[in-house]
């Protein structure tokens, strides 16, 4: 579940407010400036995940995607996401169901949260 949550990240960016000066990445950022990370780049760092573009299932390091963010900003439903998705595969793969995508997704109208609105597919079971 974790390279699915890692490769399909669905909170776009979490912006905050830097309390200090400091240098970050050989630039400075000062007090009050406002910075952003955007969850996609963080999950698709090279020098952290082999491949980052390519969905791999069995990826050993999955886990270390930032998706739920981190530290004292984690979400708090994180586990339950996870379960939900773990549950839901291993219905879809017990029954020996075939989903096709019939169309590309759309997504509500959103600079903060990556929200499929509709996906057509087929399910074949």
């Amino acid at each position: 579940m974790s390279e699915i949550i890692r490769f399909q990240t669905p909170v776009i960016y979490e912006r905050r407010t830097a309390t200090r000066d400091i240098e970050l990445g050989g630039k400075i950022i000062k007090e009050g400036d406002r910075v952003a990370m955007w969850y996609i780049s963080g999950n698709r760092d090279e020098s952290v995940f082999d491949e980052p573009d390519r969905l791999r299932i069995e990826r050993p390091n999955a886990r270390q995607h930032l998706s739920f963010g981190m530290g004292p900003h984690r979400c708090i439903g994180s586990r339950l996401a996870e379960m939900q998705l773990r549950v839901l595969w291993e219905e879809v793969l017990a029954r020996g169901l075939e989903i096709e995508v019939l169309t590309p997704p759309t997504y509500a109208f959103s600079n903060l949260v990556r929200s499929p609105t509709r996906l057509p597919v087929r399910i074949k079971g």
